[in-house]
């Protein structure tokens, strides 16, 4: 039998957890799930070139192609059907109520409504799996697997443990993993030169001029060393602090006439957000999209006055939809420090023909999606990092 372990360091902690949403084990289906998003973000480069660039064949082709490898559906105890089966063993894991004691500003950002809460002091909502644990992952190929096909999901996996994380917020920098050893054939990385190696790598044949119609890798795509911290959970404040400062407009508080951001004088970069959507709020009717939405949908606005809300949302054929940030944090050890990693995906924002729905006293405006990207690449540029792929 042909096999493949990986061991993985969790960096953050992991919000993953079952029906109940509790944390309680990592398991094979979560791997799996993670393995096919970063196995279809590497090849759909090449399902495009070798379908002479019909977008509509690579699509068949790349769907095929993970059908066969993955399998259709997927099993909690062995990781369903394909080419191989998935375990995941030697889980030495803790469970934590208050992932964050005490709980950041910058912090409380990035976990947003649902994990965490401001009122009667910042506290999470969820338990989590702790940062420092450790899980390995073993890949059981079928004999008659060919070197192409474990070749693809090895530099996946790869890829996930250079990248990736697990869980609730995982593009948020939450649940960040780290591969620490494996049986591949390449070197882990331990210097932040065999880190940006190891990327290249795998990242050579990434350079469709296409806009991918879904999340992948394209020459679109960019990849930047942000920032640096010897504690990966402070790290993690500071980026989630120079996030809020960016988007947000401040709120006046026992301030006077100045907004203010975590006690700083807010940079509202984004002023016509707020007023587009207080007019919202106002029943005014809308007919253009807050320029915000490129970080993700939804996007919802409290103003201080109760009844002052909005509510800005992908809704196809009338439900909540959702849009996942094109723009992923992740956070990897590398020599004694740990590094905030941004990934950006540029990619179709929305299907054909979709709207933005903004909500708000009652009624709604559906607005048409034309998402600035360079709204992005402004905030990563404020971080003034080393990019490794794609540029500014």
């Amino acid at each position: 039998m042909k096999t493949l372990e990986a061991t993985f360091q969790i960096i953050t902690p992991m919000f993953l957890g079952g029906a109940d949403q509790s944390a309680k084990t990592i398991r094979p289906a979560s791997i799996k799930g993670a393995l096919r998003f970063w196995w279809r973000a590497l090849n759909w480069s090449r399902c495009l070139a070798t379908n002479n660039h019909d977008e509509i064949l690579a699509l068949r082709s790349l769907h095929d192609q993970e059908a066969r490898l993955f399998g259709i559906a997927a099993s909690d105890h062995a990781g369903g059907q394909g080419v191989f089966l998935l375990q995941v063993c030697d889980q030495d894991i803790a469970f934590a109520e208050q992932a964050f004691n005490p709980l950041g500003s910058g912090q409380l950002y990035l976990l947003g409504q649902g994990l965490a809460t401001f009122k009667n002091g910042n506290s999470c909502l969820r338990n989590a799996i702790k940062e420092n644990g450790h899980f390995t992952v073993k890949l059981i190929f079928r004999p008659t697997t060919s070197d192409q096909d474990i070749q693809g999901i090895r530099d996946a996996l790869l890829l996930f443990g250079l990248l990736g994380a697990l869980g609730s917020r995982a593009r948020h920098g939450l649940g960040s993993v780290a591969i620490t050893k494996w049986s591949g054939p390449k070197k882990i990385a331990q210097t932040a030169q065999e880190y940006k190696n190891l990327l290249a790598g795998l990242l050579t044949d990434t350079q469709s001029n296409a806009e991918p119609p879904f999340t992948a890798f394209s020459h679109l795509s960019r990849i930047d060393l942000s920032k640096t911290d010897a504690n990966a959970l402070k790290l993690l404040n500071v980026v989630g602090m120079e996030q809020q400062m960016y988007r947000s407009y401040g709120s006046k508080g026992n301030f006077g006439n100045t907004h203010k951001v975590n006690g700083k004088e807010a940079e509202q970069n984004f002023a016509d957000d707020h007023h587009l959507v207080l007019d919202a709020t106002r029943g005014q009717h809308i007919d253009r999209a807050p320029e915000r939405v490129v970080f993700g949908l939804p996007h919802n606005y409290y103003f201080s006055s109760p009844t002052a809300q909005a509510y800005v949302n992908y809704a196809p054929e009338g439900k909540d939809g959702r849009r996942s940030s094109p723009l992923m944090l992740h956070i990897h050890p590398i020599g004694g420090q740990f590094v905030a990693v941004h990934t950006l995906l540029p990619a179709k924002f929305l299907p054909d023909l979709a709207q933005i729905r903004i909500e708000a006293r009652g009624s709604h405006s559906n607005v048409n999606s034309a998402p600035d990207w360079q709204v992005l690449h402004d905030y990563l540029n404020r971080f003034n990092g080393e990019t490794l792929h794609g540029s500014r």
